[in-house]
């Protein structure tokens, strides 16, 4: 029989001519020309650094897919400038679970250009999409005019009127005349959209005439948000307007009002201001703006008028309790803390005006005698209650100082 053939071992040039063989297949798949490079399954910001470096989209595309958030954020900053068809990956990782990720909006932050994030503007036109209004807000980051515009036509009409409010920012600031046109016609919708277009056409000296009337006519929330608007249109008029806004019928207009003013320093303002310390305000709100706004005003109008409406205030505010510090009922606190250099005076002057509750009595004297004088009160309250020092423990006593 013919022995069997048997194949020699190759030798070492064999062995190397094969090596080269595999390896140019090999080489040339890694360069790109012939082979798709696999995905893969992890990235971190430090692989997305070095795939920017390299130009390798689809491994930054990655970076929108993994579950940290400081990853996909970084990702989609990288993504957002790079002039590559891959990067429209970008557009597909818009949502995550059924709604918009935060996260990928974080990094989109300022994006301008509609060939980048153009495709954003349609995250909205998805019914299904779960929190659109927060998704209307976190548009309001990306800066490309094909988001602006779809923004806008959300704040004119979307079916959601949480959506519509969402949107309105996008028109704070705005020249654009239709754009300025659109919020002063809001202005007569009222409610939500009526105070944000206040607040979008705050100081547009266009919208001067219609600021001006939605103050005076408007809903309350709308006539709130005007009066700061309105202001800031450095309108001469403003203190007459703001002024009677103060006897509107609606508390949180009077205190919007109040606030309104803050630092004005206008004396038709102050006086109007003083008048109210001294009308009886049955809102609690309201009577703390006027405390707070006037005890900050550096004008000595501020200050006096503080010091004036110390007598009516505690007669119609103090009755069976002593006013805690710093509560609505404790004017004194609030004329000292803008013009302590009076304080005994004011607290002097008001005690010996009389008239008060038993209460009202012992909070005056006690703040007398804590800036310095000495006058004799019956506390309203056992010793360690009322305002003031009192008798012996568990009943009310003569003070004597």
């Amino acid at each position: 029989m013919r022995p069997s053939a048997v194949r020699p071992p190759p030798g070492r040039f064999a062995r190397l001519r094969r090596a080269i063989r595999l390896a140019i297949p090999l080489a040339t798949c890694l360069a790109g020309m012939g082979c798709t490079r696999p995905e893969p399954l992890f990235v971190s910001k430090a692989d997305l650094d070095r795939a920017h470096t390299i130009g390798d989209v689809a491994t930054i595309c990655v970076g929108l897919k993994m579950k940290e958030d400081e990853t996909r954020e970084y990702a989609a900053q990288k993504l957002k400038d790079i002039d590559d068809p891959a990067s429209a990956c970008l557009c597909e990782r818009l949502s995550r679970d059924g709604t918009w990720d935060p996260a990928v909006f974080n990094g989109l932050a300022n994006a301008n250009k509609d060939e980048r994030v153009g495709c954003v503007a349609k995250l909205l036109d998805d019914p299904q999409l779960k929190d659109r209004p927060g998704a209307a807000t976190a548009m309001l980051k990306v800066k490309a005019p094909a988001v602006h515009a779809r923004l806008v036509a959300a704040a004119n009409g979307d079916a959601d009127l949480d959506v519509q409010a969402a949107a309105l920012p996008v028109l704070r600031g705005t020249k654009d005349p239709k754009e300025v046109q659109m919020l002063i016609d809001g202005l007569k919708r009222g409610g939500v959209w009526g105070a944000n277009a206040a607040l979008n056409l705050a100081g547009n000296p266009v919208a001067k005439d219609a600021l001006r009337g939605a103050v005076q006519t408007g809903d309350a929330r709308t006539k709130a948000a005007a009066l700061n608007a309105y202001r800031d249109t450095r309108a001469e008029d403003w203190p007459e307007v703001a002024c009677a806004a103060l006897d509107d019928a609606d508390p949180s207009v009077r205190a919007a009002a109040v606030r309104a003013v803050d630092a004005t320093r206008s004396p038709t303002i102050l006086a109007c201001m003083a008048s109210h310390l001294k009308k009886a305000e049955p809102d609690s709100a309201v009577r703390m703006a006027l405390l707070e706004t006037l005890s900050k005003d550096a004008a000595p109008e501020a200050a006096k008028a503080l010091c004036d409406a110390i007598p009516f205030w505690v007669r119609t505010y103090v009755s069976d309790v002593a006013p805690s510090e710093k509560s609505v009922e404790d004017i004194v606190y609030y004329q000292n803390d803008r013009d302590y250099e009076n304080s005994l005076a004011c607290a002097q002057t008001a005690f010996n005006a009389g008239g008060y509750s038993a209460c009202g009595k012992a909070y005056l004297g006690a703040r007398v005698n804590e800036f310095g004088g000495k006058v004799r009160y019956t506390a309203c309250k056992p010793a360690g209650e009322a305002a003031g020092g009192g008798g012996g423990s568990g009943s009310a006593g003569v003070v004597e100082f």
